[in-house]
């Protein structure tokens, strides 16, 4: 936890929270125009990655079966291999930094919040190992089984589970931080002495 906590504190500054934002975005960006478009097309749903709530052995069948090469070779680079490389870990990085700094300026201090930093690095190791299961598939390096789609289901699922509860993290907050601005605010306002008459009464 020191070794990360010692790069959030360098990654959660605001200026280098906006670096991470729109790196990861631009590579989210140019995988939802270029690259996901051309292979949902032609597979007719969408690819595995983007399949939230999981999928089945008949669904994983026809996704393998409706790529062809020309596809296959698209989905394994530079998607999978390349852009699904940059993403997860460029995404772990602004949501863990927004998040320690939302911890700091609310003096959040608890096991439970070093905990939470650190989920959405263990979303992109699911979102990784996501990738080599869909890899595996694709170029049929392994049989289609039923173990291998239920394991590469089950990654996409908590993938997804973990970053939903860091971005409600990130929510609940910054609207504690909101109330605190708000709070703050109007206490200096009751503190605020009385401003004198401009002139006295006759």
């Amino acid at each position: 936890m020191s070794i990360l906590n010692s790069l959030l504190i360098k990654t959660s500054a605001v200026k280098n929270i906006c670096i991470l934002f729109v790196a990861s975005h631009l590579v989210l960006l140019i995988m939802m125009i270029f690259t996901l478009p051309v292979i949902n097309d032609q597979i007719g749903t969408k690819v595995f990655d983007l399949q939230t709530l999981g999928y089945s052995v008949s669904v994983a069948e026809s996704i393998v079966e409706n790529l062809n090469n020309e596809t296959t070779s698209l989905y394994l680079f530079p998607q999978l291999t390349l852009l699904d490389l940059l993403y997860p870990i460029l995404l772990a990085l602004f949501l863990s930094s927004i998040l320690f700094r939302l911890f700091s300026i609310t003096e959040t201090k608890s096991k439970i919040a070093s905990i939470l930093l650190v989920f959405p690095f263990v979303a992109m190791l699911f979102d990784y190992a996501e990738n080599i299961c869909v890899i595996l598939m694709i170029s049929k390096s392994l049989e289609l089984t039923k173990t291998l789609v239920l394991l590469s289901s089950s990654l996409t699922i908590l993938k997804g589970v973990f970053t939903s509860i860091t971005w409600i993290t990130i929510l609940v907050y910054a609207i504690k931080w909101f109330r605190m601005k708000i709070l703050e605010r109007n206490n200096k306002k009751a503190k605020a002495p009385y401003p004198k008459s401009a002139g006295k009464k006759r």
